[in-house]
């Protein structure tokens, strides 16, 4: 099982040279659907991170197949110990079986050496699968969070074409 995810963002260049680098882990090239976004590269091994960034999640809830491909959304958010437990509470009733609609997973995550600041990851069949799910009733216990006074960021992603070697 996997306890901990990485990320770290950057330039095609750098990171399709770090997937290179390491081809002995699973890692995804993901590109922001918006422009300002950018490239993420997402180390879904479960080892210890390779990257210097600081970005490194442990897990503290999965639920679904670990397919990693789709719509990845990314929701942030920075909250006290007794708002923590709430919502750990409420995402944990999110992920029991069945998922929502269209969504492959759900990873609730904490960062490494601060675990009042979480990340919702949720990987979904399509874009269109994660809109209707954020604009129903069933979002409404997340939506709560979802403010600035929880330092609250989201961004959505999705996973970039490996190219093929040319020969």
């Amino acid at each position: 099982m996997r306890h901990e995810l990485s990320l770290t963002f950057g330039s095609r260049d750098v990171l399709q040279r770090i997937i290179q680098e390491n081809t002995d882990r699973h890692l995804l090239l993901l590109a922001g659907s918006a422009t300002d976004e950018g490239l993420l590269l997402l180390d879904v091994s479960g080892t210890p991170s390779i990257f210097t960034g600081g970005l490194t999640y442990q897990i503290r809830a999965h639920q679904g197949s670990q397919s990693w491909q789709g719509f990845f959304s990314f929701d942030y958010f920075t909250l006290d110990p007794d708002t923590a437990k709430v919502f750990e509470a409420k995402v944990n009733r999110l992920a029991s079986p069945p998922l929502p609609a269209g969504m492959t997973d759900l990873y609730l995550l904490t960062k490494q050496h601060n675990d009042s600041e979480y990340l919702l990851l949720t990987v979904w069949q399509d874009s269109q699968a994660y809109a209707l799910w954020r604009h129903s009733p069933a979002f409404a216990p997340i939506d709560t969070y979802a403010t600035s006074a929880n330092h609250f960021h989201a961004a959505s992603y999705h996973q970039v074409p490996k190219k093929e070697p040319q020969g």
